[in-house]
């Protein structure tokens, strides 16, 4: 995209936003018409909220789901005495978040906000309150419950997101956690949530964290908020399950690329009883869903957890890397996460290493890796999936 197609308007002023990680051509750009209606409004009610404006302290401002800094980055040229922090459950969030601050002139002096991975707890009490509604239900409910003690009754709360993702689950949920709610009307295909905190609502229990067992393995798998396959493991793993192959002496480092809850990385800590197991994933709480999984089967592998963008920040190779990849980011559905995938796993692998992946068959993931790896071959396939084991 040349600067024009990146400049995003806003209605604090405009701002070079770039989608991370970059890609040539790439389609879209990284705001949505959602972030610029939450915007104008939060503009005009600084403007016209008595309350905001007279109050004699500075703003403490929140950003929840913020993928490319398309909220925070604007706000951020509010006041030098206001505080910004951003909660989001992506580490991709949090680096495409330093990249575009990193684009803003530095004369222009924008108070840098901090970014709180979603497994920290927040701090204090926040005036301003900007969500990005996040495609998964249970991750909003898991938001809004801690957000709820970090509310005061004259807290600005709104919800963006585009009319067509925006089931009434979502404003029932607000209803629910926080207080009263009413929605916009649609703009561009957008629209807003208006909750208005009471902090005497009657909240409902949280229900329990569901948990299935591991196939063949007698090992319990508890899936937290926002984790891939929530209530049952996903037939994709399934298959996987017995491809994952048998326990090879050479193989000492094993990577789990993308490990949801760590079924894959718990079973190959089975066949594989002396390796090094990593566990990666591009969501907090999933990583810290596959650390309580591991511990709580009692593996004795060596074990290292950790939420990054793919192995961007990965400095070992690995022996065998387990790939069930996601085809969507988000609300955005395509290939381009997998592809990252595949490219870093190839960096990732030592001379004798090999990749094994399980896709949907309709994804054609053997084209992608055949430009990547000297041999790919099919390990197995049924009407929805293909498994590929990938070397050199």
């Amino acid at each position: 995209m040349s600067n024009q197609d990146n400049l995003f308007q806003s209605a604090f002023g405009d701002f070079i936003l770039e989608r991370y990680p970059r890609m040539k051509n790439a389609p879209l750009r990284a705001w949505s018409a959602a972030d610029e209606l939450a915007l104008c409004h939060l503009k005009k009610e600084l403007l016209d909220n008595a309350q905001l404006a007279q109050q004699n302290k500075p703003l403490r401002i929140l950003t929840i789901n913020d993928q490319h800094g398309a909220l925070a980055i604007p706000i951020a040229s509010l006041t030098a005495d206001s505080s910004i922090s951003c909660w989001s459950d992506s580490s991709l969030n949090q680096q495409a978040l330093t990249y575009n601050t990193n684009l803003i002139p530095s004369q222009n002096n924008p108070v840098l906000p901090t970014f709180i991975p979603s497994t920290s707890a927040l701090d204090g009490h926040y005036d301003i309150v900007l969500i990005q509604i996040p495609k998964t239900l249970s991750l909003l409910e898991y938001q809004l419950r801690g957000l709820r003690q970090h509310l005061h009754t004259n807290s600005l709360i709104i919800g963006c997101g585009m009319v067509k993702h925006l089931q009434h689950s979502y404003t029932a949920l607000f209803e629910n956690l926080i207080g009263p709610t009413h929605t916009s009307l649609a703009k561009k295909k957008a629209r807003l949530i208006h909750p208005t905190f009471d902090p005497n609502l009657s909240i409902p229990s949280a229900s329990e964290p569901t948990q299935y067992n591991l196939e063949k393995w007698p090992i319990t798998l508890t899936n937290l908020s926002n984790v891939f396959a929530q209530n049952n493991l996903d037939i994709g793993t399934r298959f996987f399950l017995p491809h994952l192959g048998a326990e090879q002496k050479h193989i000492q480092r094993i990577f789990d690329l993308g490990c949801g809850n760590g079924a894959l990385g718990i079973a190959a800590s089975q066949l594989n009883p002396d390796a090094s197991i990593g566990f990666y994933d591009d969501s907090y709480l999933a990583v810290y869903c596959a650390e309580l999984n591991v511990n709580a089967a009692g593996i004795n592998n060596p074990v290292h957890f950790n939420a990054m963008d793919c192995l961007t920040d990965e400095k070992q190779k690995a022996d065998l890397i387990l790939c069930n990849p996601p085809f969507h980011q988000d609300n955005t559905v395509g290939t381009q996460i997998a592809l990252r995938m595949f490219q870093q796993a190839q960096r990732h692998l030592n001379d004798n290493g090999e990749l094994r992946v399980v896709g949907n068959r309709h994804l054609n993931y053997h084209i992608p890796l055949k430009r990547l790896f000297k041999e790919v071959t099919l390990l197995d396939s049924n009407k929805k999936f293909d498994i590929y084991m990938a070397k050199g």
